[in-house]
């Protein structure tokens, strides 16, 4: 549940917050459930917040720190991120497992190492964001833009990429184990070292994608 007092803080704005948690590194703030539904929360340290279950739908996270701290990201699990802007925001090792992120724009964040094992990711931006070694077991990337984003040894086992971007993606050791990609644009993306044992791939478009040979 929120913590009344940090839900408060968060109020005053980016630069009381951001003073407070630089004043009070140990505190984890605990947002959980909280109602946050169009807020703007640009440029905020959220590093290591607890954001379970929160509702982030429109939010505006721009540039926001929910980045590791002491080896643990900001815990966003199922929490509702639909519409929100995480563009360019730091999210590593962030959990986002199961949470919901229809349409959002996650364009050019840091994702590296981030849990999203199930995260529904329809339609979201992508667009040169950084997912090296983030977990996206059974993640339903229907339609998104992936273009130019980096998967290097990213998992992506039994996700969903159906008619989703992927040109020019970076897909290098990543784990593509019974991904269903059918009618995907993977133009120019590479699959060097990918596992794609049992991966659905009618009609995609692998025009100049680099793959290993048979």
């Amino acid at each position: 549940m929120t913590n009344p007092q940090h839900l408060q803080l968060l109020k005053q704005g980016v630069t009381a917050w951001n003073q407070w948690r630089e004043q009070n590194s140990d505190i984890r703030p605990d947002l959980g459930q909280a109602d946050l539904t169009g807020a703007n929360l640009e440029l905020y340290n959220l590093t290591n917040a607890n954001l379970d279950q929160a509702n982030l739908a429109g939010a505006d996270l721009r540039n926001a720190l929910l980045k590791d701290a002491y080896m643990a990201g900001a815990n966003l699990y199922m929490s509702d991120l639909i519409e929100a802007d995480l563009q360019g925001a730091c999210l590593q090792r962030a959990t986002l497992v199961g949470a919901d992120l229809y349409k959002s724009n996650i364009a050019m964040a840091d994702l590296r190492q981030a849990n999203l094992v199930g995260a529904l990711l329809r339609r979201v931006s992508l667009v040169e964001a950084t997912l090296a070694y983030a977990n996206l077991t059974r993640a339903n990337l229907f339609q998104a833009n992936l273009y130019l984003a980096d998967l290097k040894g990213a998992i992506l086992q039994e996700a969903i990429l159906e008619s989703a971007s992927l040109i020019e993606a970076n897909f290098e050791s990543a784990v593509l184990i019974a991904a269903k990609m059918a009618k995907a644009n993977a133009r120019r993306a590479n699959f060097k070292g990918a596992n794609l044992y049992k991966a659905e791939m009618d009609d995609m478009d692998l025009r100049n994608a680099i793959l290993d040979k048979a």
